[in-house]
């Protein structure tokens, strides 16, 4: 994640089948004050409601190489999850730190962030999607031989 210059990773992204993702907001903390010092993992988060408006941002993920799109999210979210010490939380978030928490659940359901972008450009970005599916661009996630089986 870090060395992808990323905010976020969920298990699925490197294989593995638990419902488990890492956020740290400090690499965009200068731009984004809110995310100083946000850093947390989710185990067996579910997010039990969304509000506020459909707020449209552009993302990237470290799945798609070299690809970024305008998604809307909502604005708010309330979200329980266990963190790292297996505490129990039930909290809410708003702004860029909902955003952040939405894109790397989606991961956990098997939804990227492409699959939430308009249609029509989702269709104008097939060529692309398809080299990526087929591997003739690289996920910038670094994985060893024995991760890609």
């Amino acid at each position: 994640m870090y060395h992808s210059e990323g905010l976020g990773l969920a298990a699925p992204q490197i294989g593995k089948s638990i419902r488990v993702f890492v956020i740290d907001g400090t690499p965009v903390a200068e731009d984004e004050p809110e995310l100083a010092g946000f850093k947390k993992a989710f185990v067996n988060a579910h997010i039990v409601e969304k509000c506020g408006d459909q707020v449209p941002m552009n993302e990237g993920c470290l799945s798609i190489p070299h690809l970024r799109e305008e998604v809307k999210r909502e604005s708010h979210i309330r979200i329980k999850y266990y963190d790292e010490n297996w505490e129990y939380h039930d909290e809410v978030f708003d702004g860029y730190k909902a955003r952040i928490i939405q894109h790397e659940y989606d991961h956990l359901d098997g939804i990227l962030f492409v699959d939430r972008i308009n249609p029509l450009r989702k269709r104008l970005l097939k060529g692309k999607l398809t080299d990526i599916s087929k591997e003739n661009l690289k996920p910038t996630i670094r994985q060893s031989c024995q991760d890609r089986r």
